[in-house]
């Protein structure tokens, strides 16, 4: 058995999210768009209803969309436009109707959770638990029966919105699309088999900027002390010398003095 998991690109988790609950290349971004724009035609016909010269369709026409931003992050309503266009239902957990769902998270058949602009999936598969976040460093992870629940709370801990899927999810696509497909056998509860940190390169990359810059900081810092004791050394001959003509003129105008002294007494 393979498990399909998309890794995050740009800022379309939501289409990852997605993808990944419903374990096949389902959406593209440009769909996601599509939908955004229905919904947001279906919103200006209702506004439209009230007249197009009223001041909230005027307000309405004037403002961008809410439904997807310029880095390309998409609205609740998208994700569950998505989501029931299959077939599913979406319910935030919190409902009283999902209250058997709290209790035993573990008899549903999937979540998709919310935080600001980020969303991911938490499916059953082959009655194994899967975290198919797309951010997820060391690709899926596996969640016990015992642990989801607490998982769960978690999330919420962390200030993430959960939402209940219920329906019957559609069987797996094998095209790859954005994702790929990785087998079951390589997926623990600590990480995928063979997939690694993306950062991994980046960091030995950064290491290596780091002793160049560490370098050039001390060439520069040995070039700044040599700069700041030769400084150090031509202000303090400056001060010596200022030093010794001050002691010359004072001895100067001492000996003037001296001498005024005795002429005065001599007369």
């Amino acid at each position: 058995m393979e498990i399909y998991w998309e890794p995050q690109k740009a800022a379309f988790c939501g289409v990852h999210a997605v993808n990944n609950l419903l374990q096949g290349p389902w959406y593209t971004e440009w769909d996601f768009s599509k939908i955004a724009l229905a919904l947001t035609e279906d919103e200006r016909k209702i506004m439209a209803e009230k007249g197009t010269e009223s001041k909230d369709y005027l307000v309405f026409m004037a403002k961008d969309s809410t439904h997807v931003d310029e880095s390309g992050n998409f609205s609740i309503e998208v994700i569950k436009r998505a989501i029931t266009n299959v077939g599913l239902t979406i319910t935030s957990l919190n409902h009283p109707k999902m209250n058997k769902a709290k209790e035993n998270p573990q008899n549903e058949i999937a979540y998709i959770c919310n935080f600001e602009n980020h969303w991911q999936a938490i499916r059953k598969i082959g009655g194994v638990w899967y975290n198919l976040n797309s951010i997820s460093k060391n690709g899926p992870h596996t969640i016990s029966d015992l642990y989801l629940g607490a998982f769960l709370q978690q999330l919420q801990f962390e200030k993430y919105s959960i939402f209940v899927i219920k329906g019957s999810l559609p069987n797996p696509v094998q095209e790859k699309g954005n994702g790929m497909h990785i087998k079951a056998s390589d997926i623990s509860n600590k990480g995928t088999k063979g997939i690694k940190a993306p950062q991994d390169k980046k960091s030995t990359v950064d290491k290596e900027l780091e002793k160049a810059i560490a370098m050039s900081l001390e060439n520069s810092g040995s070039s700044a002390r040599k700069t700041e004791d030769e400084q150090l050394r031509q202000a303090l001959a400056l001060s010596t010398n200022q030093a010794s003509r001050k002691n010359e003129k004072e001895s100067e105008q001492d000996e003037d003095l001296r001498r005024a002294i005795e002429m005065s007494m001599s007369q």
